[in-house]
């Protein structure tokens, strides 16, 4: 809510995000100030150590002290199944940072910690476990923002992966909660390229797989920007075996 973040509310708002769903998922932002958490957590019980544990902050390899792991960055709290915290991935905004001091990475996730394992969580699974009673069956998108913004259009039971590809222990959880999944993929030879790659994965695990691939150039946040939940969620159940 401070005026530093003015450039990542009007970022999220192009994606016409709203502040109902910027709150259910609890985005966030963490200032340039390389030293803005560290400083706020000395009145804390969170030391740096716990800090470095979790991922927040990172040892400077020269000198004395610690730098912020997201610095600069929209946050997204990635959530277990009961709703609790373990782990963060970050995005950078365009105009945040001076031009030509951009992060190479356009995307940061947490790295492992006892608390957390990319291969053993998925994005919003914690709000789609419940949708899934019914329906047994959830959706695979690619990006944080895709889950939110198809969310928040009405399409229910949509997930993705946590910054790696899609593999045997991601397969293994999603069986638990549903008993088809449509694999929904961004309209590039790349995403396509993806589905092959995991076809293999589904098989073995005798799970349905399905296969959506939307129009060239289109990812989900865009497609329900442009038409609606309704006509995504139309293409969703009229999706292909794979």
């Amino acid at each position: 809510h401070d005026d530093e973040a003015d450039i990542v509310r009007s970022y999220l708002a192009s994606r016409n995000l709203s502040s109902d769903s910027i709150a259910r998922f609890g985005l966030g932002f963490c200032p340039l100030d390389s030293n803005w958490l560290h400083d706020r957590s000395r009145t804390t019980h969170f030391s740096p150590e716990i800090l470095e544990a979790c991922d927040l902050l990172v040892k400077r390899e020269q000198g004395y002290g610690y730098y912020e792991r997201f610095r600069g960055r929209l946050m997204f709290p990635i959530k277990d199944t009961l709703a609790r915290t373990i782990a963060f991935g970050g995005r950078v905004v365009p105009g945040v940072f001076p031009q030509g001091q951009e992060p190479p990475a356009k995307y940061v996730n947490s790295r492992e910690t006892k608390l957390f394992s990319k291969s053993d969580n998925l994005y919003g699974l914690n709000l789609a476990a419940d949708e899934t009673s019914r329906t047994r069956h959830l959706t695979v998108v690619e990006g944080y923002t895709d889950v939110i913004a198809v969310r928040q259009a009405g399409v229910q039971g949509v997930v993705a992966a946590l910054g790696t590809a899609i593999n045997e222990r991601h397969i293994r959880l999603l069986k638990r909660y549903a008993g088809r999944v449509t694999l929904l993929l961004d309209g590039d030879t790349a995403g396509k390229k993806r589905a092959n790659e995991v076809l293999d994965f589904f098989v073995a695990e005798s799970l349905d797989l399905r296969i959506l691939t939307l129009p060239e150039g289109q990812d989900p946040c865009d497609f329900v920007q442009q038409h609606s939940g309704a006509e995504l969620q139309k293409l969703i159940d009229a999706a292909p075996d794979a």
